[in-house]
């Protein structure tokens, strides 16, 4: 390796670094926040030894779910969008889309995000599970939201990426 390709690395890392830790993370995102590391800042697993509680959806999870104060969210094929209570595995509300959700669900300030194959992006209160608002697009909602400063960042199958305030 040469020495400008090693300098490029360390100066990245550190530039990563100090946005890091600079960051101030209060949400639920896929791959653990806005820079999708993977990374989640949570106690991990030492060994597992039996299952805790299993859900059962009317369809496939195919997204990946987000966790925040205690809730798991995330979306079926069901049409269903799901906030589950981490410790019992009890239903606290379902909501109801009119297509399949693959989406990530991304939590932000009381309210969780997500896209639906019914080309909206949904914006539920985490508490009441009630629709908030929603937007919609010319396209099939697939990915996964990502919230910053209050705009919620997502693509949809229209050929656009959107910013939604």
């Amino acid at each position: 390796m040469n020495i400008s390709k090693l300098l490029a690395i360390i100066f990245s890392t550190i530039i990563v670094l100090t946005g890091c830790s600079k960051m101030k993370d209060n949400s639920a995102m896929f791959r653990g926040g806005l820079k999708r590391t993977g990374v989640y800042h949570t106690q991990s697993v030492e060994y597992l030894s039996a299952l805790k509680w299993k859900f059962k959806t009317e369809d496939g999870v195919v997204s990946s779910p987000a966790v925040a104060d205690g809730i798991v969210y995330f979306g079926s094929e069901d049409h269903y969008l799901y906030a589950v209570d981490i410790k019992t595995g009890q239903e606290k509300w379902k909501f109801k889309t009119d297509g399949k959700i693959f989406s990530s669900p991304a939590v932000a300030d009381g309210i969780v995000y997500f896209g639906s194959i019914d080309h909206y992006l949904y914006a539920v209160d985490i508490k009441t599970g009630q629709e908030k608002w929603k937007f919609k697009t010319e396209g099939k909602i697939g990915s996964s939201p990502a919230v910053a400063d209050g705009i919620v960042y997502f693509g949809s199958f229209d050929h656009y990426l959107y910013a939604v305030e």
